[in-house]
């Protein structure tokens, strides 16, 4: 009962085994008059592990025109101690201050948790922050019930958001994305004073996911080296159900950030009981999945000096992406994505 009175103040100041499955049969592409978002790449065999799917996607073909990356991702750049990020001046609930007092822009993804301040948070788009820069940028709560004086300064929690929380984030609203977080509290048994985040996150790195973990590093493990190299993301699905497609335009930034993935994949997989004789998605699945999105209007969502953030929210699809921009210009409509996100709404 007292749920709707906590929010308006806080916004007032604020696996069975392992195993390969076929590689999935050829279907038709998408129709002409839509771009294919995977051209130039190529989906592996899938590898099933208990309720979750990973299809390797890898780039069979060069991007063209696309800009060299050459960026920070949040946590080493935190480490780096050139990254500070704190409250806003006026200490609004869904924007931070990001300094970035490093010679190279940093990359962000929806979703990553920062953990101290005045309440936890997620950030809130996909973006590159410029070299020697302050900005603010937009993030959600994930601590409903605090708001304190305890910190104004934040640490990385090197942890990223399950997707169905990924996906509020990029796509709804700051009520939505409390109740998911309650709705995971609640399900993995970690419902706390401030109904916080913190405790999920905190699984990725302490152990609690060790034994679904292994598994998928291993099954990983056994692909190829050569296709290892190539590899930019995944598709995710979970009981056969396309849930999430993480693809990144460069596999060095892919591999920077593919731990982190894999660990939020396993987060939200963990608590799904597998179906009976799951079978992985087929390639027609995972097009209507993504042509889903990209039917939809393209809209800004965040964008920097250096980079254009955008998204399109479909029925059942929703799409975020980046794309960098070269010497502070803003990027052709037809330049490749630095990342693009699909995620399951």
């Amino acid at each position: 009962m007292l749920r709707p009175a906590i929010r308006l103040l806080a916004l007032s100041v604020c696996v069975a085994g392992t195993v390969y499955a076929e590689a999935p049969k050829q279907a038709p592409k998408p129709p002409p008059a839509t771009k294919d978002p995977l051209a130039g790449t190529k989906m592996l065999a899938p590898i099933q592990v208990d309720s979750l799917t990973l299809t390797p996607i890898i780039a069979d073909a060069p991007a063209t025109g696309a800009p060299k990356i050459d960026v920070l991702v949040l946590d080493e750049a935190m480490a780096s101690k050139k990254v500070r990020i704190k409250e806003v001046e006026n200490e609004s609930v869904n924007n931070l201050t990001f300094i970035n007092k490093s010679e190279q822009p940093v990359f962000i993804l929806a979703g990553e948790v920062i953990i101290g301040g005045k309440q936890d948070r997620i950030i809130g788009a996909n973006t590159i922050i410029p070299a020697n820069t302050t900005q603010t940028v937009p993030v959600f709560c994930v601590e409903h019930r605090r708001w304190d004086n305890s910190s104004k300064e934040f640490t990385t929690a090197k942890a990223l958001a399950h997707g169905r929380l990924r996906g509020q984030a990029s796509f709804a609203a700051q009520t939505d994305v409390w109740d998911e977080v309650a709705r995971t509290n609640d399900r993995k048994k970690t419902k706390n004073a401030t109904d916080t985040y913190r405790q999920v996150a905190q699984q990725q790195s302490d152990g609690s996911l060790q034994a679904w973990q292994k598994k998928v590093d291993d099954a990983i493990a056994k692909l190829p080296a050569a296709d290892r190299a190539k590899m930019i993301g995944y598709v995710v699905a979970l009981n056969g159900k396309v849930a999430t497609v993480d693809m990144f335009q460069s596999p060095t930034l892919f591999k920077k950030l593919e731990p982190k993935l894999l660990k939020s994949y396993v987060t939200e997989a963990v608590d799904i009981v597998a179906a009976k004789d799951v079978k992985p998605p087929t390639q027609k699945q995972v097009y209507d999945f993504i042509d889903d999105a990209e039917k939809a209007a393209e809209e800004d969502a965040y964008s920097t000096r250096a980079a254009k953030s955008y998204k399109k929210s479909g029925k059942l699809t929703g799409k975020s992406a980046v794309k960098m921009s070269v010497d502070n210009a803003a990027p052709a409509a037809d330049a490749p994505s630095v990342y693009q996100n699909y995620q399951a709404k």
